[in-house]
């Protein structure tokens, strides 16, 4: 049977909340649950750094396919630099995934706690701050995946016999404005970060309060 994160993520939340079964008090389920969740925020957000230094390096590595090259046949056969750049954010972007799903795991667990014992507002912050985050990284991710599909098409593309400035140009235009798009999934999921971390910090604040009472 093929391995899949999805069913890894069951598991862990199956474990996950069997662990929490055992903690004192709702306030703890949530601020293990909140702790969990400022982790894998980092994460992603390592994944991001990562993702940019990546794309910085993309156009030094095309420059060298054109012109160390005359032919362009290691854009057509895949053994230019640039491949294997988008070979690594893919990468990323499996791991951006596992992350989203993790994050998913987290929400589950909060929807697990006795929210009557919870202070509502901040609570059901925290939990539509995840949603919205979910959401934007699941599109983002999507995307991207889009976007580089189109890059490795067009990088093929300029390696054919048949290519022209029109190739060219066509490609980059096309490329452009996939980018443009994800980068405004990526706006929104910045956005979607922030709120969430200020959702989870007035919650763990609140909930510290009601511990010191």
């Amino acid at each position: 049977m093929p391995f899949h994160y999805r069913n890894m993520a069951a598991v862990i939340l199956a474990a996950t909340l069997l662990m929490l079964a055992g903690c004192s008090s709702p306030a703890e389920k949530a601020q293990t649950s909140l702790s969990d969740i400022e982790e894998l925020q980092t994460s992603v957000m390592e994944s991001f750094t990562q993702l940019a230094d990546l794309e910085n390096r993309l156009q030094t590595e095309f420059e060298a396919a054109l012109t160390e090259h005359e032919s362009l046949s290691t854009l057509s056969d895949g053994s230019a630099e640039v491949h294997a750049n988008i070979e690594e954010r893919r990468e990323l972007l499996e791991t951006l995934s596992e992350s989203n799903e993790e994050i998913l795991s987290r929400h589950e667990e909060m929807l697990q706690i006795d929210n009557d014992e919870m202070p509502a507002e901040a609570f059901n912050g925290v939990l539509g701050s995840l949603d919205s985050v979910t959401e934007s990284l699941d599109a983002f991710t999507e995307s991207y995946g889009a976007q580089l599909d189109s890059e490795k098409t067009y990088f093929e593309s300029l390696g054919q016999d048949e290519a022209d400035y029109e190739t060219f140009q066509d490609g980059i235009e096309r490329v452009n404005d996939e980018m443009e798009g994800t980068w405004e999934i990526r706006r929104e999921l910045d956005q979607a970060f922030v709120e969430l971390e200020e959702a989870r910090n007035m919650l763990n604040a609140q909930l510290e309060e009601e511990a010191d009472e």
